[in-house]
């Protein structure tokens, strides 16, 4: 029968999902993320040599030089303008004006670093080229030709504050290739520096003028996540446009350009944080992107251009221009796409290009929630309970349809005994669910349904900073972490992390199974009780592999998506329960507790 073909070819699929979703993460996903906490560890030990920058020396060489080793010895003759604000501090170099040190004050590298507020542990968004892994943005002039007239290397001066604040704003100063410029820098409560330049032509004679920005990244990020479903790398949109393109391609010669009337913005960016130039929203503008290689290795550079100004001897024109340099925090981002028009500034968060219609609205409702329960692992709970009510009235049909399916079983059992043709016996089958009003495939609807749900909240999980170490209760501490307890430490009462248990060959995979992952298993393999018992051996094999199969896989994932999917099993067990009751259906749960907890009556009676 076409139905009962295409349920076993479901399942298959299901199967094989789940089966390459566990390779992956033994093989791939794993891996990956160990690499990434190599690579997180080296870099904060990096920056704990450079934590202490202040007014005073500290950044590299011309993007050009041949020779990397000037950078460090260029570094100690440069001046630098401390800021602070609320949400980030660090310096600014006076060479270049360039925004290359910046730390964020309330986000951490690691659980351990928020718990005891290291300051040592804050992430670093900015960083200076001299560190060998450079990150960087400078605001500049060019001339008519093209030519640079204020470059990233050009020596500024400090006219005006001595440190940038909020409240105290600066002033620098350049003079120089027919040139005198005024610049006046703000920053404001969150991620945001403002340069406001008064351009005046002092050469004696016509000059076109022209502003650009640069952003530079030296080298291959070091906190890259690297996985498949996650954007990191360049990001820019023109107007209503968003393009995108990730670091291996970027590596591999990729590069963009597009002008705009609509304004816009260009920036690069990792997981959770973002660099990004924010040129004059109510001028033209040209943005760009190439990979530059030099002796030193790659450098991933993103631009704007402005629009040209030709001004008469002595005379002036003045251009705003701004710099971000931040958290992808869903709240702030909309601000500045409100408040300074900004177009799609929100999406530098990932939302996914195919399920973003599920994974917006699923943070939004989450967010607004948690605004109210103050915790996010609650506020899923509470969403998990929405999404069953919209979902109900395909569930209810599904479940009736399971429970018909179970008074089936014998007599499906009996034909497949007694008639050995299987064209037959396919007639004969479809022939009792017509009788019966049976659709078996319809079982199937509440999984179904609830792959892009699964995705959409992975998603929302595994990308929003908001989901970032937050708490739960008990031994959960971050929801967008895999569960920390572990069947190799005994979940906790041994003194063996789980990182030093998955690096452990073979039963590494093994050994890091958590407490949420084993209690989903656990509810699967409830909810398959209460379905009607396959016929085919080989179902019979796959449903009994897939709760142990699956609970391997969601060893791996954040556990506020193992959250959801045990909470979602609970209810469903419970709903699929009570159906079966009404139809007067004895499911495997009933049969289980009958033999497991009657005969003890029957004996105590007796």
């Amino acid at each position: 029968m076409q139905q009962e073909t295409n349920l076993r070819n479901l399942i298959f699929a299901m199967v094989a999902i789940a089966g390459v979703m566990l390779i992956t993460q033994i093989f791939v996903w794993g891996p990956e993320q160990e690499a990434a906490k190599e690579r997180a560890a080296a870099q904060q030990t990096e920056q704990s040599a450079d934590s202490n920058l202040a007014p005073g020396p500290v950044d590299g060489s011309a993007l050009d030089s041949t020779e990397n080793s000037n950078a460090v010895a260029r570094a100690q003759q440069d001046v630098r303008v401390p800021f602070e604000g609320p949400a980030i501090d660090g310096s600014l170099l006076l060479r270049g004006a360039r925004v290359d040190h910046l730390r964020l004050k309330e986000y951490y590298q690691t659980l351990e670093d928020k718990e005891a507020e290291n300051p040592e542990g804050e992430v670093t968004v900015f960083q200076p080229q001299a560190t060998g892994d450079g990150f960087y943005a400078s605001v500049g002039w060019l001339t008519g030709e093209g030519n640079y007239a204020v470059d990233p290397e050009s020596n500024w001066t400090l006219s005006s504050g001595t440190t940038l604040t909020p409240d105290t704003p600066i002033e620098l100063t350049f003079s120089g290739n027919g040139l005198s410029l005024v610049r006046k820098v703000e920053i404001d409560e969150n991620y945001m520096f403002t340069f406001t330049d008064t351009v005046t032509n002092t050469s004696g004679q016509e000059l076109a003028v022209q502003p650009y920005g640069v952003l530079r990244q030296f080298g291959m990020p070091e906190d890259l996540a690297n996985f498949y479903i996650l954007h990191e790398g360049l990001i820019a949109a023109a107007g209503g446009e968003l393009k995108l393109f990730k670091y291996n391609k970027l590596s591999k010669g990729e590069t963009y350009g597009r002008d705009t009337t609509e304004g816009g913005w260009i920036g690069l960016t990792s997981k959770y944080w973002l660099g990004a130039l924010v040129p004059d929203q109510s001028q033209p503008f040209n943005m760009s992107y190439r990979t530059r290689n030099v002796a030193a290795g790659q450098v991933f550079q993103a631009r704007f251009d402005g629009v040209q100004t030709i001004l008469a001897p002595g005379a002036s024109t003045t251009s705003s221009s701004r710099v971000f340099g931040g958290a992808k925090e869903s709240k702030t981002l909309q601000a500045y796409e409100k408040d300074l028009g900004i177009p799609r500034f929100v999406d530098a968060i990932d939302w996914g290009s195919m399920f973003f219609w599920l994974t917006k609205p699923f943070f939004f409702i989450l967010s607004w929630i948690n605004g109210y329960v103050g915790n996010f692992g609650i506020a899923i709970l509470i969403v998990t309970v929405l999404v069953k009510a919209v979902f109900f009235p395909i569930q209810n049909k599904a479940y009736q349809s399971m429970a018909k399916m179970r008074e089936l079983a014998e007599p499906m059992k009996k034909i497949r005994e007694e008639v050995t043709d299987k064209q037959e016996q396919q007639r004969q089958l479809a022939e009792l669910y017509r009788e019966k009003k049976v659709n078996p495939v319809q079982g199937c609807l509440p999984m179904l349904i609830q792959i892009p749900v699964f995705y959409g909240l992975y998603k929302t999980l595994f990308v929003t900073i908001e989901m970032r170490h937050e708490p739960f209760f008990l031994w959960i501490k971050d929801l967008s972490a895999p569960d920390p307890t572990a069947i190799g430490n005994l979940f906790g009462l041994l003194p063996v992390s789980a990182d030093t248990l998955a690096s452990i060959p073979l039963v590494g995979v093994l050994l890091t199974v958590g407490i949420l992952p084993i209690f989903y298993g656990l509810t699967m393999w409830a909810l398959q009780s209460l379905n009607p018992p396959p016929t085919d051996n080989t179902q019979k094999l796959i449903f009994g592999l897939m709760p142990i199969v699956l609970t391997f896989v969601f060893a791996g994932f954040p556990v506020g998506l193992v959250i959801y999917w045990c909470w979602s099993n609970i209810l469903s067990i419970i709903q699929q329960y009570i159906i079966m009751r009404q139809n007067g259906v004895k499911t495997r749960l009933d049969t289980f507790i009958e033999n497991r907890f009657g005969k003890k009556e029957s004996e105590a009676e007796g």
